[in-house]
């Protein structure tokens, strides 16, 4: 059984805020896939009213999540089974991130970081095949696997901003100036994302090849009454509750929904796989 949905809060439907992240679920092939577009800045000063009314619709974080997850299933069913494994994940973050390229190429060809940066998402990815779980991920979208009894037995490791932020804030430039001020949050995005040269940088599909030093890919054995979960990192913390674990273990997806949606504090995706 394999079963998805994104929780939104509802604070983000009053501002009328796009739903930004996506997920596909391709169950003749076991294919499973979510992205977090990353969310722009509408206007140089932050505010509420600002945000509410200068919010670019479409959303262009939405459009680079809609381009991973069916992207990403189309390069892999294309792949002979046999050559279904960790490099071919590796691949379908590749052609995805080539596609966001063209679209940045077309739409943000001259990037100032803020008002106008590139369209970017991070994302996860799943193929199961024979009893074998081939994943990819990057940054804070993830992969966890739990036992029957809803013990967890494999998760990925956030490799979000979060993790390097007391460091980033190090930086006299950002420290001096703060994040409501436009210049730090270009200095961010400039020099701090997808810059593998910065020991404290973190990764986000926009196009640049150097993205793909921050996607991680691996295998992971899953038996036939284990759960898979595929989630983006609005549901990391609910997912690694004592209250999630004790639903899954029952297996009971209404509850399973009615408890994301309840602690979802902005917005986030999870797909549900019983192979």
């Amino acid at each position: 059984m394999i079963y998805g949905f994104t929780a939104e809060n509802w604070k983000l439907k009053l501002l009328r805020h796009p739903v930004e992240d996506s997920y596909s679920i391709d169950s003749n092939n076991k294919i499973l896939a979510v992205a977090d577009g990353v969310t722009r800045d509408p206007a140089e000063k932050l505010s509420t009213l600002k945000f509410i009314l200068n919010y670019p619709n479409p959303s262009p974080a939405k459009i680079a999540a809609e381009i991973f997850i069916q992207i990403f299933p189309l390069v892999l069913k294309d792949y002979n089974e046999a050559n279904k494994d960790e490099k071919a994940i590796k691949t379908a973050f590749e052609e995805a991130n080539k596609k966001l390229k063209e679209w940045n190429k077309q739409n943000m060809p001259n990037p100032d970081y803020v008002t106008r940066d590139f369209a970017g998402c991070v994302a996860s990815g799943t193929l199961e095949k024979k009893g074998i779980v081939y994943w990819g991920y990057l940054t804070d979208c993830g992969i966890a696997i739990f036992d029957d009894k809803g013990n967890l037995k494999f998760r990925t490791e956030n490799q979000g901003p979060d993790k390097h932020e007391k460091y980033i804030w190090q930086d006299e430039r950002l420290n001096r100036i703060g994040w409501e001020n436009p210049g730090a949050r270009r200095i961010f995005r400039r020099d701090y994302r997808n810059n593998p040269s910065e020991p404290h940088s973190f990764g986000v599909l926009t196009g640049e090849e150097t993205a793909m030093h921050y996607v991680k890919t691996g295998v992971q054995e899953i038996k036939s009454n284990e759960n898979l979960i595929v989630y983006t990192d609005g549901l990391e913390s609910t997912i690694f509750s004592g209250e999630f674990s004790d639903i899954l273990r029952k297996r009971d997806l209404n509850n399973l929904t009615k408890l994301c949606k309840k602690k979802v504090k902005t917005e986030g995706t999870l797909i549900y796989s019983n192979p």
